[in-house]
């Protein structure tokens, strides 16, 4: 039995040493031709698309070879572009142009233990005249792009133009080596990439106001419009928004400028105290949304339009009035919640009539199972509070804030005093973490 075993191992490791033996020159050594570009892939067998992805890593061995013959008068020797467009075109080039290889044979193929290769080849000659078909093609199909983007543009489609020139670039991308060169002297990709990046050449938002004046957590009531313009000519049907830079607040949804370049905002809340805040009028996202993301970041690093608007803050003019409820256990409490509406933008009145703000506040505290075991026997207080804001003219309700049952506990000889003390800091830091943002959803508009 011991003999058969080592026969059988044995058998096994001349079989390995044997495929190992028989391994064609070009998986280890990189072959090379003056007639023919040679493409060497590799992938584990474990992979079930191993003969695909093997096949894919061969084609793009063969287009790295391709692309390192750059032409002298291609978009990448003519265009002073920076590093980073670069390396997207030299990605697109590697990337895409596998997808358009015509002509190429599988020459060998070769599966050792654990991984299978593969070993194409292209004609040289013929990948010159399929490559030259294609060059022709995609020169005149970018110069189309070009041509419709130039007029959308003329036109002032500004929408339009960008995408047509986006798609050109798409078109084009994979042959950016190779020279482009349209009706004699237009270097079709530099022309589209020149006139993709210049779209916002020129272009100037103005705003009807430099300045508004509001008050925190309420509307402002007179409207805000940016007008979008390009070397003087308005320019319709491009959305603008409106966002703080500085201080918080909320605004109407993004709008699209009419005929006459403008779009209209409103402030529909002041969220922030800040005295001096500001808001931005730029160009909205969804005019970039639909170009590809290669190029939307081409677009963004760009110097986009934008105009500011400084909004000054008043004041709040929120007086409120708190009737303390029947119900009401925990003695002390109304002082910290006075003192936090008045952090929140909320003064305080002994006067009801002289109140826009009316204050429900009841607290309960309830005595639940003694604990004990430890250094002290301890009480557990069960402790709640219930706030409920309404609109002192119309009796609206604004608001209802709650803490329901906080547990907190307190040695069981502590006086009531501390009792009460110890519940309103446990309390107070919940009310100081949640309600601050509560408060500022209220409207009295």
């Amino acid at each position: 039995m011991k003999h058969r075993i080592f026969s059988l191992t044995l058998g096994l490791l001349c079989a390995a040493f044997t495929v190992w033996a028989q391994a064609p020159a070009w998986v280890t050594t990189h072959p090379t031709s003056d007639d023919a570009y040679i493409g060497v892939g590799a992938a584990p067998i474990s992979d079930a698309d191993h003969v695909k992805k093997a096949t894919q890593q061969a084609l793009a061995d063969i287009a790295a070879q391709i692309a390192l013959k750059v032409d002298n008068q291609s978009f990448l020797h003519t265009v002073d572009v920076d590093g980073k467009s670069r390396e997207l075109f030299e990605d697109k080039i590697q990337t895409n142009l596998t997808t358009w290889l015509e002509g190429q044979e599988l020459k060998d193929s070769y599966r050792s233990a654990e991984t299978y290769y593969v070993c194409y080849s292209l004609n040289k000659e013929v990948y010159a005249q399929n490559a030259e078909k294609r060059r022709q093609q995609v020169t005149q199909q970018g110069l189309t792009y070009l041509k419709n983007g130039r007029a959308a543009e003329e036109s002032l489609d500004l929408i339009q133009a960008i995408q047509l020139y986006a798609k050109g670039l798409e078109t084009v991308e994979a042959w950016t080596f190779m020279d482009l060169t349209a009706n004699g002297n237009v270097n079709v990709p530099a022309a589209l990439y020149s006139a993709y990046l210049n779209v916002f050449s020129g272009m100037v938002i103005t705003t009807n106001v430099a300045q508004v004046e509001g008050e925190a957590f309420k509307a402002v009531k007179s409207p805000i419009a940016g007008c979008l313009s390009r070397n003087g000519d308005p320019l319709p049907n491009i959305a603008l928004k409106a966002t703080f830079a500085t201080g918080s607040g909320a605004t109407t949804s993004a709008t699209k400028t009419d005929f006459n370049g403008t779009a209209e905002f409103y402030i529909t809340n002041i969220t922030s105290k800040d005295a001096v805040q500001e808001l931005v009028i730029s160009i909205d996202d969804q005019f970039f949304n639909t170009l590809p993301q290669a190029y939307r970041t081409l677009i963004m690093r760009q110097s986009l339009p934008a105009a500011k608007v400084t909004v000054t803050v008043k004041p709040s003019g929120n007086m409120a009035y708190i009737y303390v409820n029947e119900q009401h256990d925990i003695e002390g409490l109304e002082r910290a919640i006075t003192t936090t509406l008045g952090n929140n933008h909320f003064k305080v009145s002994e006067n009801p009539d002289a109140a826009n703000v009316f204050i429900d506040f009841s607290t309960k505290m309830d005595l639940g199972p003694e604990v004990t075991g430890g250094t002290y026997n301890l009480n557990t207080n069960l402790c709640t509070m219930v706030l409920k804001f309404y609109n002192n003219a119309t009796e609206e309700l604004l608001l209802t804030y709650s803490v329901n049952s906080l547990k907190v506990l307190t040695p069981v000889h502590m006086s009531a005093e501390e009792t009460y003390a110890a519940c309103i800091r446990e309390i107070m830091k919940r009310v100081n973490r949640e309600l601050p943002s509560r408060l500022k959803k209220i409207n009295l508009n």
